[in-house]
This record gives C-alpha cells, sequence and structure tokens, in this order.
C-alpha cells in the first residue's frame, strides 16, 4: 500500500516540478552559460526544498495557517530578493545586448566569472530562489497530506522526503545538463540576452505576485 501511495505522491509532485517557476527559469539561463554554475543552483535550491518538505511532514502548514502574518512577511522578503534578482539580470541583458549593438559581427569574449559570479554564489543564488517561495510547504501539504498516514512511523515520513526531494533534484539535474552541453550552449550564445531579459521579466512578476500577496496577509 505504501508503495502504491508513495509513486501517487510523485506523479502529484512531478506536475509541480514542469509548472514554470523561479528556479526552473534560474537553471536555465546558468546552464545556458555554464554547467558548474547550474549544477550549484541545483544543489542550492534543493538544500532548501529539503528544509522545506521537511518542515511540512512536521506540520507548519498548520502553523502558517493559524498564524497568516508569519507567511505574509516571508512572503514579502521572498518578493524583495526576486525583484533583486530581477532588476541584476534585466542589467546584464540590456549590457550584454547594448555591446552586441555596438559590435555587430564581433562575438564577445565570455567571462563566466564576470557575468555568473563564483560558482559558490549561483549555489547561494538557487537556495535563496527557492526560499524566497514558502508557498510551496502549503502546496506540498495539500499533495502529501491525503496520502501521509496518519500517526506514520519516522522512517515512512523520511521515505517520502527523500523520494519526493530525489524526484525533484534527478529532473533539475538532466535540465540542467542538458542544456549546457557544448551544442546546447553554441546554439544558446547568440539568445543570451534575451534569456537573461525574459527570466528578468519573469522574476519580476513573481516578485510583484509575492510582495501583493505578502503585502494583504499583514494588512
Amino acid at each position: 500500500m505504501i508503495w502504491q501511495l508513495l509513486g501517487t505522491l510523485l506523479l502529484l509532485n512531478l506536475g509541480g516540478i514542469l509548472t514554470p517557476g523561479p528556479d526552473l527559469f534560474l537553471v536555465l539561463r546558468l546552464a545556458s552559460r555554464s554547467r558548474r554554475h547550474a549544477i550549484a543552483a541545483v544543489l542550492g535550491s534543493h538544500l532548501c526544498l529539503t528544509g522545506w518538505v521537511l518542515l511540512t511532514a512536521l506540520g507548519a502548514a498548520t502553523l502558517l495557517g493559524r498564524y497568516p502574518w508569519l507567511l505574509g512577511w516571508i512572503q514579502v522578503a521572498g518578493g524583495l530578493w526576486l525583484l533583486f534578482m530581477a532588476q541584476s539580470l534585466v542589467r546584464a541583458g540590456w549590457r550584454e545586448f547594448s555591446w552586441r549593438r555596438r559590435h555587430a559581427g564581433v562575438h564577445p569574449d565570455i567571462d563566466v566569472s564576470s557575468q555568473l559570479g563564483s560558482v559558490r554564489a549561483a549555489f547561494a543564488q538557487g537556495f535563496a530562489t527557492n526560499l524566497s517561495n514558502p508557498k510551496v510547504i502549503l502546496y506540498f501539504s495539500a499533495i502529501m497530506a491525503p496520502i501521509l498516514p496518519v500517526g506514520a512511523p519516522w522512517w515512512t515520513v523520511a521515505m517520502i522526503v527523500v523520494a519526493v526531494v530525489m524526484e525533484s533534484l534527478v529532473i533539475f539535474s538532466t535540465i540542467a545538463l542538458s542544456v549546457s552541453t557544448s551544442t546546447m550552449r553554441r546554439k544558446l550564445l547568440g539568445a543570451g540576452p534575451y534569456i537573461d531579459l525574459a527570466a528578468g521579466a519573469f522574476f519580476s512578476i513573481a516578485g510583484v505576485t509575492l510582495l501583493i500577496v505578502g503585502g494583504s496577509a499583514l494588512l
């Protein structure tokens, strides 16, 4: 029975993983330039995801439901972080776009460190981007509550947490590895500034949405 329930949970979780979000846009943007940075961001985001899933299994959704202002403050902080990321991406994309317009036909030497920062910074970006969306607790609560047996032993909870995180980690790592191949990076080289601008626009929308939702909870 537990394996059937676990399979159902992983199927439901798959839909959430494949839904475009800030984590996916960040990984795609980094993977188009550097495999190491993309993998670092994946690991950072999934370290945070592990914490979210653990909190969900321990009943954090009940706490957030009882104190909506707590969720509101976390969402406001997350919205501000996403807006900070958005302006950084837009500035980077516009700077590269302007350079290409002034030097038409010349391919710039790509300095990954100057464009993306260190691998450690990419890990931190992945962690902070996932941290910016506390509603993931409510999402996991919605798909886990009907499946997780009441009074389930610790090993059942641990198995579910590991399975959910590993499913997401494998999919995101596969995306990062696929997009960061030499062939794909060459194809995406010309689209670099457009990817930055598109990611910046998405992060702006997500950030403003979080600010509005979080601010409403505080009023």
